[in-house]
């Protein structure tokens, strides 16, 4: 259970390029503002966030259904931990059964309490995981130029949420499930689902799919100039001409072909957050062709509607966002209570 105190939802002014207010719907308003830092040369970002006082970085992750917390940070904030009805199984290796509850929580303009569940992994480079839905159903900003994941409010005129000065735009239909943002794509023209996650370095592309809708063929030699591979462990690395989101077109983007199966098992129907998966299920709804990882994604700013159920889509840009650069725009404050 997680409990946030309401925040102050500052209208975005008129006078920023592409948002039109309309007498019977509301303008676009921010509610919240996470400062985003790199992690290493991962391409994975981080964001702020105090759990009882004590300030952490955690992996800001669109590919993770729950939010997570390692066990390091639990014993270093002597946190009681409990257990939980069922298991979930990440990327990173951070399966659990174990939950924590923090009590003060602050990320952002948000104050409140919540539940993470506990990574026993011990080599992550970061403190937590925050997935995208921590905010419940709120609009979700990515914009990668600026270094900023901004939550809008849902209530607003349907397709007046592009604010920032942009060349082509792609407005994408997006299939929301468990937290997780599922996309249609064109690989070098073959239509595929991809699932947006800024947790995955790489772009990857499930193995069995390749064969079944590419005709890709490991024992085909890769072009001149690709990465080295590992064929005993099936990860074949292959540069592709484009990839498309309907309009916005990424050239020659490098896509790891590999099996993509997390957590779950014939036996195991209890699976929940980060990719679940059962790994004898193919026809699973969240196993999709490929994952686009921030490889990609750094390259794009993307404005995720979520009553509308859209993905705006186009190009990065750079520096700070037209929002706080604005004269007279100022950061969302929590609301007293």
């Amino acid at each position: 259970m997680r409990t946030f105190l309401a925040s102050v939802a500052l209208t975005v002014g008129v006078g920023i390029s592409g948002v039109a207010h309309a007498a019977d719907c509301a303008p676009l308003r921010i509610i919240n503002s996470l400062k985003t830092e790199p992690l290493a040369r991962s391409g994975l970002v981080t964001v702020p966030i105090t759990l009882n006082g004590v300030e952490k970085r955690f992996l800001f992750d669109t590919g993770g259904g729950l939010d997570q917390i390692t066990q390091a940070t639990v014993e270093e904030l002597k946190l009681p931990v409990k257990h939980a009805a069922f298991r979930t199984s990440g990327l990173y290796k951070n399966d659990s059964t174990d939950y924590v509850s923090v009590y003060d929580v602050v990320l952002g303009a948000q104050h409140g309490s919540t539940q993470f569940m506990v990574t026993a992994n011990p080599n992550l480079p970061f403190a937590g995981v925050i997935a995208i839905d921590r905010l419940g159903r709120q609009d979700v900003d990515l914009d990668f130029g600026a270094q900023r994941v901004n939550y809008f409010s849902p209530d607003h005129c349907e397709g007046k949420v592009v604010y920032w000065p942009h060349q082509v735009l792609s407005v994408i239909p997006v299939t929301l499930e468990q937290g997780h943002i599922d996309v249609q794509v064109e690989l070098d023209g073959h239509p595929l689902r991809a699932l947006i996650d800024t947790g995955s370095t790489r772009t990857n592309l499930r193995l069995d799919r390749a064969k079944e809708k590419l005709d890709f063929s490991p024992d085909a030699p890769p072009p001149p100039g690709t990465p080295k591979g590992n064929p005993e462990k099936q990860v074949y690395p292959r540069r592709f001409s484009t990839l498309s989101f309907d309009g916005v077109t990424v050239a020659n983007p490098l896509v790891v072909i590999s099996p993509l199966e997390f957590g779950g098992g014939k036996d195991d129907t209890t699976i929940l957050a980060s990719r679940a998966q059962h790994k004898d299920d193919l026809s699973n709804r969240l196993s999709p062709d490929m994952i686009i990882g921030m490889d990609i994604l750094r390259h794009l700013h993307m404005y995720l509607a979520v009553n509308e159920e859209k993905l705006y889509v186009t190009e990065a840009g750079s520096g700070e966002s037209v929002l706080f650069k604005t004269p007279g725009a100022a950061a969302p404050s929590s609301a007293a209570q």
